[in-house]
C-alpha cells in the first residue's frame, strides 16, 4: 500500500503545524507551504494523495492554487478558511474531489472527512 502524502498550504505557521499533527496522527506524510510559490514547487515535483489550501493565501489564493492542482490531478482538495462567505463557498464547492471546511478544526472534524472522500 502506498504511503499517504498530503500537502499543507497555510500561511499561519500555527495553524499550519496543527494541521501537520493531525495528519501526522493519522499516519500521513505531511508536507508544508506557507504560500502558493512554494506549493506551486512541491506539486510540480511530488505527488499528493490530498491537498489541504487555505482559501485566503498571500499573492495567490487557496482558489486559484486549486485550479492549478486541477490542471495536474483530480485527488482530493480540502479548502480551510476563516472567513464565512457564501460566495467563497459557492467558488470552492465548484471543484470536483473537493470539501469546505471553517476554521477552526478539530481532529474529529478533519478525520470524518478524510473518511468520508476516501483518504483516511
Amino acid at each position: 500500500m502506498e504511503k499517504k502524502r498530503v500537502l499543507i498550504v497555510e500561511d499561519d505557521t500555527g495553524v499550519r503545524e496543527v494541521l501537520a499533527e493531525f495528519f501526522s496522527l493519522l499516519e500521513f506524510e505531511v508536507h508544508q507551504a506557507g504560500n502558493s510559490q512554494e506549493a506551486v514547487k512541491l506539486i510540480n515535483n511530488e505527488e499528493f494523495s490530498i491537498y489541504l489550501l487555505d482559501i485566503k493565501l498571500p499573492q495567490i489564493d487557496g482558489l486559484e492554487l486549486a485550479r492549478y492542482i486541477r490542471k495536474i490531478t483530480d485527488k482530493p482538495i480540502i479548502f480551510l478558511t476563516g472567513l464565512i462567505n457564501d460566495h467563497t463557498k459557492t467558488l470552492a464547492e465548484e471543484f470536483t474531489n473537493s470539501y469546505y471546511l471553517r476554521k477552526p478544526v478539530t481532529f474529529e472534524m478533519l478525520k470524518n472527512i478524510l473518511e468520508e472522500l476516501g483518504v483516511a
